[in-house]
């Protein structure tokens, strides 16, 4: 009798075990004239790759495996809508969801799937606006029923990119002098060398991170001109210049050039050693600065790859730290300043025409008094 009940113990636990063991790994099962006969299968969702974004009305996607695509809406992104997190009872879908879905407008698409299955290409029925901020919401479906719901975000497409490089650098700020609030903040200077949209170009600092990147606005820049980025937003005058260049008061503006301001209030920068990259929307390099105090002998988090980023582009020869403009006497009243800059405007100014990216090397800078929308002149 103990017997008995020991086998029907150890049966109970056998099919407990098995029951467990079929919910925990993706098999199937089938019944068949023989009995259940186990089977494997597919609950893998299909995963985005890439999305490359090929011109003013056609996006490219790739996907890890054969799917259709069942639907997608292009929309424009709604500043604090696209991007809320925001949940209500009282409508049927969050403010997010709904923007994406084409709730506020949304682009006519077509979808064109490649022979072996992997790579969708989208054709808006319309011209994306140059550096507009749009989203790609869809659903994928692989070949055993798996589905994806994406929401995407991307650059409206720049076939006008200019050609710039940046010319000074400040690095530092200053909030108060004493007991007066002068707010001195960060900002880049940039020589245009070929005119164009500057929609979709990124500013990005290696120590700052990705999260903390400028992205510029869409706005137009000729050659020969001069204009700036200021990375922090304090204090009055900081505005944004689209058609008045006297309208910035801020310390730091710039009388008769484009003067563009982020919104950040927080610092830029780092005041040891950094990799700064100018890139468009595609990833390219456009150009690169670094530089380094004597204390920071090698590069910390993102600027080894930055670094690495700047000599694939051709601009600088080496990725080594040592390679960095020196970084001594930076102050919210000093900053680099690029030697050749006015030469090179000149040289554009009578219609010479420079290799791009223009290579740089650490001679070609050096620490002086700010100067911001007055190229350097100095001597190499």
């Amino acid at each position: 009798m103990k017997r008995k009940e020991i086998m029907i113990l150890l049966t109970q636990t056998l099919v407990l075990c098995c029951c467990v063991f079929l919910y925990v790994i993706p098999v199937s099962c089938k019944l068949t004239e023989e009995g259940i006969r186990i089977t494997a299968g597919d609950y893998a969702a299909p995963v985005i790759e890439n999305l490359e974004v090929l011109d003013g009305r056609t996006l490219k996607m790739d996907f890890s495996e054969r799917v259709k695509v069942k639907s997608v809406v292009v929309s424009k992104m709604v500043k604090n809508l696209s991007d809320s997190m925001e949940h209500s009872d009282t409508i049927e879908a969050s403010p997010a969801l709904l923007a994406a879905g084409g709730k506020n407008g949304s682009i006519e698409t077509q979808t064109e799937v490649s022979e072996d299955g992997l790579t969708v290409t989208y054709t808006l029925e319309e011209e994306c606006e140059i550096g507009e901020n749009y989203e790609l919401f869809g659903v994928a479906e692989d070949v055993t029923g798996n589905s994806l719901t994406f929401c995407i975000p991307f650059v409206g497409f720049n076939s006008r990119i200019p050609e710039l490089i940046m010319t000074e650098v400040q690095i530092k700020f200053t909030g108060k002098s004493g007991k007066k609030e002068v707010n001195r903040g960060e900002y880049v200077e940039f020589l245009v060398l070929k005119g164009g949209s500057l929609g979709g170009l990124e500013l990005a600092g290696a120590m700052d991170g990705e999260s903390k990147k400028y992205c510029f606005p869409p706005v137009d820049v000729e050659a020969g001109s001069v204009f700036l980025v200021h990375l922090r937003t304090a204090g009055q005058g900081c505005v944004d210049e689209r058609e008045n260049l006297n309208e910035a008061s801020a310390a730091h503006s710039a009388d008769g050039i484009l003067d563009l301001w982020s919104e950040n209030t927080e610092a830029r920068f780092n005041d040891s050693a950094d990799v700064i990259l100018l890139r468009n929307s595609a990833g390219d390099i456009l150009d690169a600065f670094m530089y380094a105090d004597e204390k920071t002998l090698e590069w910390k988090k993102d600027a080894v790859t930055f670094a690495g980023q700047a000599v694939a582009a051709g601009i600088y020869e080496g990725e080594e730290i040592s390679e960095a403009v020196l970084n001594k006497s930076t102050t919210s009243l000093k900053s680099f300043n690029r030697l050749d800059a006015k030469a090179i405007q000149d040289a554009v100014k009578n219609g010479e025409a420079y290799t791009y990216p223009v290579k740089n090397n650490k001679s070609l800078w050096k620490v002086e008094t700010v100067s911001p929308g007055l190229l350097s002149s100095g001597t190499l």
